[in-house]
């Protein structure tokens, strides 16, 4: 190929490619210990209007309310004069050593699938369990409870952070370690160290890393794109933190190729 039409084909690429600010990692009301206010219109409606571009729905062990955040996204799309956000699937996985691993996924049905096998690890909920951790609500994309998971979404399941991470790849999905700098509920945290072997796609921070902590530098040796999420369980919390992403469009493709470094798409900030 001449280098002038080589140079024009890049250079249309480089054109296409546009900064989205993303929240990788939210809850709804279905999420043991969220608020009763994170309903599927509420959470689009804040999320437009803190500026965030694309957000991923990660309830603890459950895709259950993944579709009617969506379907409220697009409701609003029509009544906002173009002005879109695109929902991701995805769950926040509890592994038998309490590590929690965000799983993202390319679609419902990859989403649902994986839900459903966490689902069958997970003891049943009792009358106890939703006094000390809520209802876990199912709604619609009105934000009507349409019904309660009955399954105990806190609870581990009993697999291990590798087969959890398997099983994400399994569906087309990626895996995140989520909030790594958490004292709680981390591969930190819980293992001590930072478990490469499990291969995990991308690691999340929290809000709450500061910018001078010794933390960052040792991420940025595993050599995997660092993200930073809200983890919100409340609306204020709702896009206290994002990340830049350089990306074609506001989709699970595009993303997975900003997380690999390919086709100049790429995490820019977190």
């Amino acid at each position: 190929m001449p280098c002038s039409k080589l140079n024009d084909r890049m250079t249309l690429k480089t054109r296409r490619l546009s900064r989205f600010r993303a929240d990788l990692h939210v809850h709804t009301a279905l999420s043991p210990c969220a608020s009763d206010e994170m309903t599927p219109p509420a959470i689009v409606r804040t999320a437009m209007a803190k500026g965030l571009d694309i957000i991923a729905v990660c309830d603890h062990n459950s895709a259950g309310n993944v579709e009617a955040v969506q379907v409220a996204a697009r409701q609003q799309a029509a009544q906002s004069d173009g002005a879109t956000l695109a929902v991701l699937c995805g769950m926040e996985v509890t592994s038998a050593e309490e590590v929690h691993v965000l799983g993202l996924f390319p679609d419902l049905e990859a989403a649902h699938k994986v839900s459903d096998r966490i689902r069958g690890c997970l003891p049943p909920a009792d009358q106890e369990y939703y006094s000390f951790f809520g209802r876990q609500s199912l709604l619609s994309a009105d934000g009507e409870e349409i019904g309660l998971e009955s399954a105990s979404l806190a609870a581990a399941v009993p697999l291990p952070v590798d087969a959890v991470v398997s099983l994400i790849h399994g569906a087309g999905g990626l895996a995140i370690a989520a909030h790594v700098d958490r004292r709680s509920f981390s591969v930190y945290s819980q293992l001590g160290f930072f478990p490469r072997s499990a291969g995990f796609d991308a690691i999340e921070v929290s809000r709450r890393l500061r910018a001078e902590s010794e933390l960052w530098k040792e991420l940025r040796q595993l050599g995997l794109p660092v993200i930073r999420s809200s983890d919100s369980h409340f609306l204020d919390e709702l896009g206290t933190a994002a990340t830049e992403l350089y990306l074609c469009e506001p989709t699970f493709a595009e993303l997975a190729l900003a997380f690999a470094g390919l086709e100049e798409r790429r995490v820019v900030h977190a």
